[in-house]
């Protein structure tokens, strides 16, 4: 009999979060592991005992939900718990953290429940080392992907500056502070119609805002929720992600996937994949230009400077990095499940 994996998920609207589990869920490790994904709150002291070899908890860590944690552990004592970081890294405290000390004493007391630390970056290991938030041994570098066949099925196309034809750039994901398609319209106001047109896909709680502050510019466009994303990839030429923080970021590894440059910043997970880019094929052409400066006027001139003629494609060998990317996702999950449940 196969052992049972249940992954414990408690927002339905973690797009990429999401997209990445029910990938894993239907992988080749099925072969080995049943995944059971469940959505439950962690609003209440009550948990229930799961029939499960192993528990995978993806819910972001806080205060609030540290009682439900300690419910979820007494309820299954006996049985793995694992703790899944998808949401903090170093530039999240810097953005959004007003008592660092705080934050970090919560995360210790959420770790410390745990038996073991996924992480999605090598980025987030290192932040979390220099905090000495948890020791080495708990922390297991799993990454982040998912299954890329729509993307890398795409054909290839490189963006080539027109004087008649604008460049379609391409934004997308939830309408957060996070995303920073705010600097990003703003950037757009400062440019000419007839050299770039964006168009942003995605639904979020800063929706009205920035529908408000794009008002009046004819070249950008918010097209809503897409469900198909290799289908609206396939649309546009080059595809930015000036997030403020992202503890791995899997637009990147989707855009570049299906034949698509892309405009970064450089922080966090992103600056992880955009660096193993580089070095894994530092002979072919440059697929990522990095907003070194991540404001309005930073935005602005790497726009200014692709339209211009900066030389930016996406070669085979950098789509097929991709796939392996998923790959090693897949072989870190099978190992680290294998060893827990043989110890059971």
């Amino acid at each position: 009999m196969r052992p049972k994996v249940v992954h414990l998920i408690d927002d339905t609207k973690l797009g990429g979060v999401n997209l990445a589990l029910e990938s894993l869920a239907a992988s080749t490790l099925q072969q080995s592991f049943s995944f059971k994904l469940l959505y439950r709150q962690f609003n209440s002291c009550s948990f229930q005992r799961y029939q499960a070899d192993v528990i995978v908890v993806h819910a972001a860590a806080s205060w609030r939900k540290l009682p439900a944690f300690i419910a979820l552990k007494l309820a299954n004592i006996g049985t793995p718990i694992l703790y899944q970081e998808h949401h903090y890294s170093r530039e999240f405290v810097r953005h959004c953290v007003q008592e660092p000390r705080r934050f970090i004493l919560m995360l210790k007391l959420t770790y410390r429940l745990m038996d073991k630390v996924l992480l999605v970056s090598e980025s987030q290991r290192h932040w979390l080392a220099e905090l000495e938030i948890t020791t080495a041994a708990k922390m297991v570098l799993v990454g982040q992907g998912k299954e890329l066949a729509a993307f890398t099925a795409l054909p290839s196309k490189t963006y080539t500056p027109s004087s008649v034809e604008p460049l379609k750039l391409l934004a997308y994901g939830r309408l957060s502070e996070q995303k920073g398609f705010d600097l990003l319209i703003r950037a757009m106001a400062k440019l000419p119609a007839e050299k770039v047109q964006l168009a942003i896909a995605g639904e979020g709680d800063q929706q009205a805002e920035l529908v408000k502050l794009a008002n009046g510019l004819s070249h950008v466009e918010f097209v809503g929720e897409v469900q198909d994303v290799a289908n609206f990839l396939a649309a546009g030429d080059i595809v930015i992600i000036p997030s403020r923080w992202e503890p791995f970021g899997l637009t990147c590894i989707e855009a570049i996937a299906a034949g698509k440059a892309v405009i970064v910043a450089n922080l966090d997970g992103l600056a992880d994949q955009t660096a193993a880019l580089a070095s894994s094929q530092p002979k072919e052409p440059q697929a990522f230009k990095l907003l070194n400066e991540l404001s309005v006027t930073g935005i602005e001139i790497a726009l200014k400077q692709v339209v211009e003629g900066e030389r930016l494609q996406v070669s085979d060998a950098h789509r097929v990095s991709c796939e392996g990317v998923w790959l090693s996702v897949l072989n870190n999950w099978q190992q680290l499940l294998t060893q827990i449940t043989a110890k059971r």
